[in-house]
């Protein structure tokens, strides 16, 4: 993610785009490995504009009647496309969630241990 860059919590994607939270929670379980956001400290989803993009997609695709399983391979056959051209947006993006996963882990080990 561009450090300049703000994130939106989900109550604000909602709103933006007229998508249920419940939707885009289902749909973040449905598009496992593909639409996947960004989490606080606290758990709270937090989506980049790539997330943003990705669930217009999904939101246009699903207007036009496409099952859920057709958009799953539209979105794969984008994001194996994507991955042929190393993209830096995709790469910081994925540098920075696993700087997230490794911090939070590395805070859930010190709250077990009793070593805050």
């Amino acid at each position: 993610m561009n450090p300049q860059e703000k994130a939106l919590s989900i109550q604000q994607v909602s709103l933006e785009l007229r998508i249920p939270k419940p939707t885009l929670r289902f749909w973040e379980r449905e598009f496992e490995g593909i639409l996947l956001p960004l989490r606080t400290q606290g758990g709270q989803r937090r989506y980049t504009s790539e997330h943003v993009s990705i669930i217009k997609g999904i939101k246009e695709l699903r207007g036009k009647g496409m099952p859920l399983a057709e958009i799953k391979k539209e979105l794969n056959n984008r994001d194996q496309a994507s991955r042929t051209h190393l993209n830096p947006s995709r790469i910081d993006s994925l540098a920075n969630r696993l700087a997230e996963v490794v911090s939070d882990e590395v805070y859930s080990f010190f709250q077990r241990e009793g070593l805050k």
